[in-house]
């Protein structure tokens, strides 16, 4: 009583003492969440060994980041992995599918040490048909789970293997997929082979859907409980769903004619929809659907309002979105966590009415839209702030605005107050490079940021990065770049990747179909923590940069 207290760290190695390595086993197995888990293999050798042996999954938050051998060595009995490739601007065609990012070393070097995996999830990754069945060939007799998530490279002829072949399958999901279409063989071989499949997803690709294969599926499968297809028309699924007894999700498929529901349609059917969790439309739903949700939805959690067609018939006559319907959901639905929205006019106080009302909110992202001439209330510098500063759980924050959409204030404000956030989406902000800098200095947990359509300098880019302890991953598109990126160097340290893409000679009076100058005009810097080295398979037009250069 009364004596010292000992360091954090040397009581930790006391606790630990002549506790048998059973007994830690067991109490590293409650522990999921990577950051603890970090920690505790840092207390000592032991505690380093015992998460080592004990880790289920791991996440792989870029595959350049890492080495497949290192993994490996590091986390030998793992049951899970998630491997993230091509930035997230391939999802928008700023990023071309032949860039990189290719499953074939990871699968090559894991599929058949990883003795205990059953779940592989693949993100935004060039994937063959080799792959796969490098894949299946060590792991399908135990494969529960397969997610290939916009992932580009395969075809139905790999899907039939997997069907064939991963009878214990309990998750497929090709969401997004490029997938080549040899016939659709795939998903009957899937309905006879499968009596547990539980989640099917092939939503927004271009498979064909055979009705009397998923009507089998679904008398095969008791447990299937999410479905998501393509196209299909949804009169001929009426014996799926008979026989779908446990089914709890299902989207995709139309009806004859494309049907799209109006303002009016929306504010009807949300308003008999009190207990909603999760809400996805588009922006056509209007304020006046907001409204209603609002006023209805009370539970509602997740809220993501997708742009919807630009065909001015069918928006509601008043426009989209605007700061009136996202007040309304704001003080409506309290116990909202994820918003992403994109609205056509946007105020200071709409985003300090989310600040005040939603405290939950852990991923709020924002995209203005340029249809309307004017916004209302520009810079957005006292709403951005407002919501920061009350929205401490916040941990992914993205507002893509137009031009003098946010000032050098407003920038800094976002450093002040966004200690907790670790993902971060910023275009068309700030005024100049000081701003920029001060945003850094304020950011010390920013683990991933993304810059678009920014006036600031190469230099300032570099001496930002710097200012961010825990940065890992930058990417920036649209920015002073200077013609070979060389000063990006200042931003050069250990372990320390730079790849500079150059403005496209060819893109540089080359439109799109929107008549919208082509991407490829403005220079990209991807930046990057790596234990794996400079990465080997760069395309010709991206030029890794280090100091020996």
């Amino acid at each position: 009583m009364g004596g010292e207290v000992p360091e954090p760290r040397r009581l930790s190695r006391a606790l630990s003492f002549g506790v048998p390595d059973e007994a830690l086993h067991l109490v590293m197995g409650y522990v999921d969440a990577p950051r603890d888990r970090e920690a505790a293999s840092l207390v000592c050798r032991r505690w380093h060994r015992i998460d080592a042996l004990t880790r289920k999954h791991v996440t792989v938050a870029f595959c350049y980041a890492a080495d497949p051998s290192r993994l490996l060595a590091r986390f030998p009995r793992l049951e899970s992995l998630a491997l993230k490739g091509r930035p997230r601007a391939a999802m928008y065609g700023l990023i071309s599918d032949d860039w990189g990012a290719y499953a074939a070393p990871w699968v090559a070097r894991l599929a058949a040490p990883l003795e205990c995996l059953k779940a592989l999830h693949l993100r935004r990754m060039t994937v063959t048909d080799d792959d796969v069945a490098t894949l299946i060939r060590s792991r399908g007799h135990m494969l529960q789970e397969l997610k290939l998530d916009k992932c580009s490279g395969f075809s139905t002829d790999a899907l039939r293997l997997v069907a064939r072949s991963c009878r214990s399958l309990r998750t497929l999901f090709l969401e997004e997929c490029v997938i080549t279409d040899e016939g659709g063989e795939w998903l009957h071989e899937l309905a006879v082979n499968n009596s547990v499949l539980v989640t099917l997803n092939f939503y927004m690709t271009e498979l064909k859907v055979v009705p009397a294969d998923l009507e089998l599926l679904a008398k095969n499968c008791k447990s299937l409980l999410s479905l998501k297809i393509s196209e299909c028309d949804l009169s001929d699924l009426i014996g799926f769903f008979e026989a779908a007894n446990a089914l709890q999700d299902f989207a995709g498929g139309s009806f004859n004619e494309y049907t799209f529901l109006s303002t009016e349609d929306h504010c009807q059917l949300i308003s008999k929809c009190p207990n909603l969790f999760v809400l996805e439309v588009r922006n056509v739903i209007g304020d006046r659907g907001l409204e209603v949700v609002g006023d209805t939805c009370k539970k509602l959690r997740r809220l993501r309002i997708e742009r919807g067609d630009d065909d001015p018939g069918l928006q509601e006559e008043q426009g989209g979105v605007s700061q009136l319907g996202l007040t309304a959901v704001a003080v409506g639905c309290r116990d909202l966590e994820y918003i992403a929205a994109y609205v056509s006019d946007i105020t200071n106080g709409a985003l300090e009415s989310i600040g005040t009302f939603c405290k939950n909110l852990y991923d709020f992202r924002l995209v203005l839209l340029d249809r309307q001439k004017q916004v209302t209330d520009l810079p957005l510098d006292n709403g951005v702030r407002a919501l920061l500063r009350s929205c401490t759980k916040l941990r992914r924050f993205a507002l893509y605005l137009r031009p003098g959409g946010l000032s050098d204030i407003g920038l800094d404000y976002i450093g002040q107050y966004s200690g907790n956030i670790q993902y971060m989406l910023l275009g068309n902000v700030g005024e100049s490079d000081h701003g920029l800098i001060r945003f850094a200095i304020g950011c010390i947990n920013l683990r991933k940021l993304e810059l678009r359509s920014c006036c600031f300098s190469e230099q300032a880019l570099s001496l930002a990065v710097l200012h961010m302890p825990s940065l890992r991953y930058i990417w920036v598109q649209g920015y002073k770049a200077s013609p070979a990126g060389l000063e990006l160097l200042l931003m050069a340290r250990r372990f320390w990747n730079i790849e500079f893409t150059p403005p496209s000679p060819e893109g540089l009076f080359r439109m799109t179909l929107e008549g919208e100058p082509c991407v490829d005009k403005q220079a990209q810097v991807l930046a990057y923590y790596s234990l794996a080295g400079q990465r080997q398979d760069c395309p010709d037009w991206v030029t890794p940069l280090h100091p020996a250069a």
